[in-house]
């Protein structure tokens, strides 16, 4: 059988709001401003053994409507059947997504439970948090376009050191 192994994950980056530690003079009284505001976007992201690289974001949490849009597109994307790898999360095993499971060119695998070392695009995340560690963004748009930049310049993992 020829076909194209996917692996799909899941992140959530937020706009910081609040410093969690701080260096001030001994003996000042430091006043910080918060906005109480809470913003964050969430990521779909897919890789494959060839480097292929697809990320969605998304201005509300995670569906099993948008992963199912966000796999569709995947199938679309490409012509060979596709076997895609997927984790636990509530939204992948959704009716609306195990249904596709019914085509003909398409094949789930489910990642064990607690098992994040088993899917490459994890790595994706690391690395986008290491583009992104030590700033702070005054709005969801500074970090969404940090996102952007970040994920362009992403170097894939090889997925074939996972299977």
């Amino acid at each position: 059988m020829d076909a194209t192994v996917v692996c799909i994950d899941q992140a959530k980056k937020s706009v910081q709001i609040e410093p969690r530690a701080a260096l001030f003079p001994h003996g000042t009284r430091p006043s910080v401003e918060l906005s109480g505001q809470r913003d964050w976007t969430c990521l779909l992201g897919a890789i494959t053994v060839l480097g292929d690289r697809f990320f969605s974001r998304f201005t509300e949490y995670i569906t099993a409507d948008h992963a199912k849009h966000f796999i569709l597109a995947l199938c679309k994307e490409f012509e060979d059947d596709l076997i895609v790898v997927l984790d636990g999360a509530p939204y992948f095993q959704a009716s609306a997504v195990t249904d596709l499971a019914a085509r003909d060119d398409l094949a789930f695998v489910t990642l064990p439970s607690y098992s994040p070392e088993l899917n490459p695009v994890e790595e994706c995340w690391i690395r986008l948090q290491a583009a992104l560690s030590n700033r702070f963004f005054d709005s969801l748009d500074e970090l969404t376009t940090a996102i952007d930049s970040a994920l362009d310049q992403l170097s894939i993992p090889n997925e074939g050191n996972y299977f």
